[in-house]
């Protein structure tokens, strides 16, 4: 049984297209992002090389150190994989029914002193007008803290069942470890959903346990990708309320599935950078035939 919590009332919080929108709001000091791991010290490699660039994220070389060890995932990371997850079930568009966000947009929402500014910097995004919002929490109190923060759950905002009685539901790999964090991110959202007539519940979804101090990250991405596939099946059977994604989670997400997403992200950098230097080799073609 899911646990619900009621809402609570709006206070002052502790600290695609529309994602430069967001970097003048970011607050002072810099946005939660790991260093370069020293695997990639280690090998000789440089850390801060790009290897490639995807929409608005840039990764490193130190990102893919990352995915090939027992490393926490950072910021990158899960905004490189929602973003493809945002191409693959087309929510690009910016009137699309889904809505990933990358991890920054939701640390700052939750970190806006006031509703005014909430409802300022969010409108771009049109929270009310979308059916499935993905938004990845972070449990790092101090937004000064490059390194802070040791947990990564996912907070959903649900309007399947219909504008007036959307809900948010938490999936969080260690139990309820994150839910102050998606407490406070869902109590600065509530005031952007005026035709909610229910309080808009925050409940718990039914998440797979992790098994080890590491892969909360890859969890939040495998239950995005699992409610993603739930969503696009919905549509495809034209199904209309009363139902959720619950057991879509259970089936697709285990131990099993999370310890193979590492070496499917890393299959699918390799295949959008080798994707780029084939664009680029047909460029340079282009240009070399043009001089002839």
């Amino acid at each position: 049984m899911e646990a619900t919590y009621p809402p609570e009332e709006i206070k002052t919080f502790p600290s695609k297209n529309h994602t430069s929108t967001f970097r003048k709001h970011l607050p002072k000091g810099p946005v939660r992002e790991m260093d370069p791991p020293r695997a990639a010290s280690a090998a000789g490699e440089d850390g801060n090389e790009r290897v490639l660039s995807y929409g608005d994220v840039v990764l490193l070389r130190s990102d893919l150190a990352i995915l090939r060890g027992r490393h926490f995932l950072n910021d990158r990371i899960i905004a490189f994989y929602l973003a493809h997850l945002s191409s693959a079930f087309g929510a690009n568009d910016d009137d699309a029914d889904l809505l990933l966000l990358p991890p920054s947009i939701p640390y700052l929402l939750s970190n806006l002193p006031d509703p005014e500014s909430v409802a300022m910097v969010a409108e771009p995004i049109r929270l009310a007008s979308r059916r499935l919002v993905f938004l990845p929490v972070n449990d790092n109190p101090d937004a000064s803290l490059a390194e802070g923060g040791s947990h990564w759950t996912l907070l959903v905002l649900d309007a399947t069942a219909g504008a007036s009685r959307p809900r948010f539901v938490h999936h969080d790999s260690l139990g309820v470890v994150n839910v102050p964090a998606a407490r406070c991110l869902a109590a600065a959202l509530r005031p952007l959903l005026p035709d909610a007539d229910n309080g808009v519940p925050l409940v718990e979804g039914p998440t797979p346990m992790q098994v080890n101090g590491h892969d909360c990250g890859i969890y939040v991405l495998a239950v995005a990708r699992a409610i993603c596939n739930w969503w696009r099946d919905r549509r495809g059977q034209q199904q209309e309320g009363g139902t959720d994604w619950f057991d879509t989670v259970r089936k697709e997400v285990d131990a099993a599935s999370v310890k193979a997403m590492r070496a499917e992200m890393l299959h699918l950098i390799a295949r959008l950078i080798q994707e780029k230097e084939e664009e680029k080799k047909k460029y340079m073609d282009r240009e070399v035939g043009k001089e002839d």
